[in-house]
């Protein structure tokens, strides 16, 4: 006898690399002017050599929103530990600062790294965006969970409007867990008060999309291209149907 899917209560979303455009474009050429060995900015400020917009990022999604390495639970990084909140952003920059020569060699040049960071382009796609307020308009519950650094607060809730759009907002660093854990999709459930199997997830990286759907949350992982991840989503919808709140 075949199951059926429960129908569709909450549609939850990641914000970098989903809602904004993805960060670290270009960190690569700024290697190569640095003259820095290729994939080592981001193996010292993330833990991590991949990254999107360069090669070998098999699991896609913004460095900032990465899986640990060891175990979806594990915080094994500095920047791992600055997005649960167990250190505060100038420790963290210090961290950085000490282990630059052994990752680049020599020290980092944190006045152009600083320069890279604020002239990174970000923006917001405003499909999604419009997307996320007709579910809303159409009766859906909706949530943002985003690995995330309290000090940043405040400036990504600028770039769009956030409290006008979700139900409920879970950051990695209010909370003290990150995505790839599993206690954090449920944690986001729970506040959204339904159930997983009645929920869909859409982020930019797949490691964070697997870990959802090993709590029974159907997944969509958003790519390159924001107008066939909506349509994905719109299928699911569309298959499955809706509840609304």
């Amino acid at each position: 006898m075949l199951s059926v899917a429960a129908p569709v209560e909450a549609v939850i979303w990641d914000y970098g690399g989903v809602i904004s455009s993805p960060l670290f474009r270009g960190i690569g050429r700024f290697e190569t002017d640095m003259g820095y060995p290729p994939g080592s900015i981001l193996e010292l400020i993330f833990g991590e050599t991949a990254y999107i917009g360069a090669e070998g990022n098999l699991a896609g999604g913004d460095p900032i929103d990465g899986a640990a390495a060891e175990a979806a639970s594990a915080v094994t990084h500095d920047w791992h530990r600055l997005e649960v909140g167990e250190i505060a952003f100038d420790e963290y920059m210090t961290g950085v600062i000490e282990r630059a020569p052994a990752v680049l060699g020599r020290e980092i040049d944190i006045d152009a790294y600083q320069r890279f960071t604020r002239d990174m382009p970000l923006g917001i796609r405003w499909p999604v965006v419009h997307r996320i307020r007709r579910l809303r308009s159409d009766g859906l519950k909706v949530g943002l969970l985003t690995n995330n650094v309290k000090e940043f607060g405040s400036a990504w809730r600028a770039t769009f409007p956030v409290d006008e759009l979700f139900d409920v907002v879970v950051d990695s660093s209010d909370v003290g867990m990150r995505k790839p854990d599993p206690r954090i999709y449920l944690l986001t459930c729970e506040r959204l008060v339904v159930p997983p199997a009645a929920s869909v997830f859409v982020d930019d990286n797949r490691d964070n999309v697997e870990a959802a759907r090993t709590v029974g949350i159907e997944a969509v992982h958003f790519g390159d291209e924001p107008l066939s991840a909506i349509s994905e989503l719109d299928a699911i919808l569309e298959r499955r149907g809706t509840r609304s709140a």
